[in-house]
């Protein structure tokens, strides 16, 4: 991957945190609404952790050289659904294969150590992010799903 891939997979990491922040806060609303307050608050918690990784990013391109309008431009490629299915959402924010990419997207900086360590704090929470979501999924397949709503009140 040249120097220049790099980049540009960079900034849409970032979208899709920035996608994904709106995403998850409006779904955490919607779970609120519901009753479902623990499944509203690990969203939200979700949600902030998301904002706070895309203003990283775009912090970190500024310093690279690159201009607010690099993550723009790669924000018009993504499209973010909203759900108001919690299994859904789960499901499809389930991701696994996003820690492989974030390891490649690591190896490309590897020149440059302070993206490469904020590329691997990111490809740790990724993985926490996963285990709950497994666990959730878990969850839901042994309680079944009215249960597990009933447990997320």
């Amino acid at each position: 991957m040249t120097k220049e891939e790099a980049l540009k997979q960079f900034a849409q990491m970032g979208a899709v945190w920035f996608g994904n922040s709106k995403q998850h806060f409006a779904f955490s609303a919607y779970c609120r609404v519901q009753g479902w307050n623990k499944l509203a608050d690990k969203w939200k918690e979700e949600a902030e952790e998301e904002w706070d990784e895309a203003e990283e990013v775009l912090n970190r391109l500024v310093e690279l050289g690159c201009k607010p309008a690099d993550l723009q431009e790669a924000m018009k490629t993504i499209e973010f659904p909203f759900y108001d299915d919690p299994k859904q959402q789960i499901e499809s924010d389930f991701q696994p294969e996003a820690v492989n990419i974030m390891s490649e997207l690591a190896d490309a900086f590897k020149d440059d150590y302070p993206t490469q360590k904020l590329i691997q704090k990111w490809i740790d929470g990724e993985k926490d992010h996963m285990a709950w979501e497994a666990q959730y999924l878990n969850y839901i397949d042994k309680l079944g799903y009215e249960n597990f709503l009933t447990a997320m009140m």
